[in-house]
């Protein structure tokens, strides 16, 4: 069923031939085809795929199918972060970094360390209003 959705989608979806990036945040093959050659460029974990040949999609050249990573370093492995992790959602939050958002980590940051880095800032803030001004 959902195989036959996806053909239907992109029969009824044309490939794109120009930019709509800025105004959809979509890409044409050609944009996606030079995103993708600056990532492999500058990122050497990812790779370009060519895929299985009866899949291929006409408007990407054969050897460019899709983008792959691959042995990426982590400080951290995922077995580990499962016992520290699990507090909202298994994602670890970080307050003062990231505005309160909640982000999967490869390093998890203690409670404790999030308490003191917040009150290390609180610190820094009043330093400014100190005997000098």
């Amino acid at each position: 069923m959902t195989s036959y959705l996806k053909q239907a989608r992109e029969w009824a979806t044309p490939t794109l031939k120009k930019s709509a990036f800025l105004t959809r945040g979509v890409l044409t093959p050609e944009e996606f085809v030079r995103a993708g050659d600056e990532l492999v460029y500058k990122c050497p974990t990812w790779s370009w795929e060519g895929g299985d040949p009866k899949r291929v999609k006409g408007h990407l050249p054969p050897d460019k199918q899709y983008l792959v990573t691959r042995n990426v370093p982590c400080q951290t492995r995922a077995s580990a972060l499962e016992g520290g992790v699990g507090m909202e959602d298994d994602a670890a939050r970080i307050d003062d970094e990231c505005g309160g958002d909640d982000w999967l980590v490869s390093r998890v940051v203690s409670a404790e360390e999030q308490a003191r880095r917040r009150e290390k800032e609180l610190v820094d803030t009043f330093d400014m209003l100190d005997d000098d001004g």
